[in-house]
């Protein structure tokens, strides 16, 4: 189906309060996330390139050991298996739209990393 509503598209709790839904084509799929205030994504990788646009509010990114505030405006790329975590700086909430290639599952945990 090449169309969708995104308030038709079920939303998947993901860690810590976020909660995540997709769209999948054949060689890319895009997640929209939202985050409540202060909330953190800890530490992962996956073998997905991710391009990130953050498009409320704003989050404190770490990637592969560089970390930078991501107010709404804000894009980021992430290599495929680098270690990367995200939390909102304030206590008003975020929302994030990601890009992966190839598809990302959200229905497939994300495995945490120790940092």
């Amino acid at each position: 189906m090449p169309f969708y509503e995104l308030k038709d598209i079920q939303e998947i709790p993901l860690v810590n309060g976020i909660t995540i839904k997709a769209v999948y084509g054949d060689n890319a799929s895009v997640s929209f996330l939202e985050f409540p205030a202060y909330s953190t994504i800890p530490p992962h990788a996956h073998p997905n390139e991710q391009i990130g646009i953050v498009t409320d509010g704003a989050l404190h990114y770490t990637i592969n050991g560089e970390s930078k505030l991501c107010p709404a405006g804000a894009a980021f790329v992430i290599p495929p298996n680098a270690v990367h975590s995200a939390r909102v700086v304030s206590d008003r909430p975020a929302k994030l739209i990601d890009v992966f290639a190839p598809p990302r599952n959200i229905m497939e945990p994300l495995s945490y990393t120790e940092g």
